[in-house]
């Protein structure tokens, strides 16, 4: 029995075998012989495949407007939530409800994408982040009291309580109560396998294998929300890199890219899975690759390789960064900074991440006893950090080698740090379904499947390259009740 009240057994048993409820539409699998017509069989107006925010979120706004709601996942209870467990909880939004900030939103947005992201996308997200976040609050969802900033980027963000990478979980956990205090069902253990059709061309379900066996969880219509593909080596290594298995798997291995599979053979069109620009790549931690992310700290920081050198403009971003150092010597680096850049908000919390987390952060009071502790050369590295600091001017260093555009400190108070040693692993993925801004899914000519919508991780293809940090969880968050919204309609 789940915490939800309701076993997969007793839901079966409650609804009962279902058989005749949509004999007027007649749905058969979108695949024929992968698996047997099952004997059991259940009702809904809406199934939702994934327990992610995308997820929740679809599953939560259906409820609220009526909708008689199957929430299917693939994982045990224990392991719910998708990445969305795993995120630091970061919400980026307009700094207020202006046509202004908006615009900034967009803006800032569309450049971090190098003007390949999906501009429809952001531009739905800069109008409804901040009213979406309003009513995750009133749907239980807790944040710190406090909005914050992205430098240097011109957007607000707020984080779920009670502090990054610890909210999430009972966040995720508030939402899924909601949906079940609202008659949702949620069936864990139970994996989404084929796309229910009608005679119409229209999905009408979804075929799962659970404890239980098969069952056919007949709807008017289907959300896909089940994830990206950052665990599916083979897809990684066809379509990022062929070295892209190797790297750590940040997130959920079981992010599988079973919804992009399964929408494909119900014909739906796929796009920007090619090359490592679809791939969110960190330096990481390599004992907690999760939480031990030093993204807020890591702009204001000198990124020092195994030869002691700089190698990249630090300001580009982590993602910009963890990808840079995939063609570092033994792919691991050091972030290295001092005691002014330590009392900034930014690192100061990722200090503090790091130190409840019992990570080891190197800290010495020359520079010369961190080159040790971090195992670089000791004059190659005074010498990159010398001719840094000599060509810091308001805030940039341009003469530096290699230059840097923003956020640039002088290394010069002790104590010094370093987060060390940092290396590369799949936080998520940044291809997917191709969908529309109403979150419908798209054949790869633009034309619209009927009864299919799709959001979070593998839908939408919104980001390129890299992204600004909290919006994947608003994409989610966005995009998962749009879907829900007119999966019901």
């Amino acid at each position: 029995m789940s915490d939800t009240g309701l076993s997969r057994r007793s839901m079966l048993g409650s609804i009962g075998a279902g058989a005749g409820l949509m004999g007027a539409i007649g749905p058969s699998t979108a695949q024929a012989a992968l698996l047997p017509e099952p004997k059991a069989s259940a009702a809904f107006d809406v199934v939702v495949i994934g327990t992610g925010m995308a997820g929740c979120a679809a599953a939560l706004e259906a409820v609220g407007r009526g909708a008689k709601v199957a929430v299917l996942e693939k994982a045990e209870e224990n392991r719910a939530g998708g990445n969305s467990a795993y995120a630091a909880g970061i919400f980026g939004m307009p700094r207020d409800d202006s046509q202004e900030s908006r615009k900034m939103f967009l803006e800032d947005f569309v450049a971090k994408a190098q003007g390949r992201g999906n501009a429809k996308l952001y531009a739905v997200l800069a109008a409804n982040a901040r009213a979406d976040l309003a009513w995750l609050r009133q749907n239980g969802v807790q944040f710190m009291p406090t909005e914050g900033t992205m430098p240097p980027y011109r957007i607000a963000t707020v984080t779920t309580a009670p502090g990054t990478f610890m909210g999430m979980p009972r966040q995720l956990k508030a939402m899924r109560d909601r949906i079940v205090e609202k008659g949702g069902v949620i069936v864990f253990g139970t994996k989404a396998r084929q796309l229910l059709m009608d005679d119409r061309g229209a999905v009408a379900g979804v075929r799962a294998l659970g404890a239980d066996g098969v069952v056919d969880y007949k709807s008017r219509s289907v959300v896909i929300a089940a994830g990206g593909y950052a665990g599916n080596k083979q897809i990684l290594e066809a379509y990022s890199d062929p070295n892209a298995g190797a790297l750590m798997v940040r997130g959920i291995d079981w992010a599988t890219g079973d919804g992009l599979l399964m929408a494909q053979d119900a014909g739906a069109g796929l796009r920007g899975l090619g090359g490592v620009m679809a791939l969110h790549i960190s330096a990481v931690d390599p004992v907690e690759t999760s939480a031990g992310n030093p993204f807020a700290a890591q702009p204001f920081c000198l990124s020092i390789n195994r030869e002691g050198r700089r190698f990249m403009d630090e300001s580009k971003g982590y993602v910009a960064h963890g990808k840079a150092v995939l063609n570092q010597p033994g792919q691991s680096v050091a972030l290295v900074f001092d005691e002014t850049i330590k009392s900034l908000p930014g690192p100061s919390t990722n200090y503090a991440t790091f130190q409840r987390l019992g990570l080891k952060v190197a800290e010495a009071e020359t520079l010369e006893q961190l080159a040790k502790l971090i195992g670089v050369p000791v004059e190659p590295f005074l010498e990159t950090v010398r001719s840094f600091n000599a060509a810091v001017k308001n805030d940039s260093a341009m003469d530096a080698k290699p230059p840097k555009q923003q956020l640039a400190y002088r290394i010069e108070k002790p104590k010094f740090y370093a987060f060390h040693p940092l290396v590369p692993g799949v936080t998520l993925t940044f291809g997917g379904i191709m969908i529309n801004e109403s979150a419908q899914v798209l054949e790869a000519d633009g034309r619209i499947i009927r009864g299919l919508y799709a959001a979070g991780e593998g839908a939408g293809h919104a980001f390129f390259d890299d992204y600004i940090g909290g919006s994947a969880l608003t994409n989610c968050l966005v995009m998962g009740r749009i879907a829900g919204r007119n999966a019901t309609s």
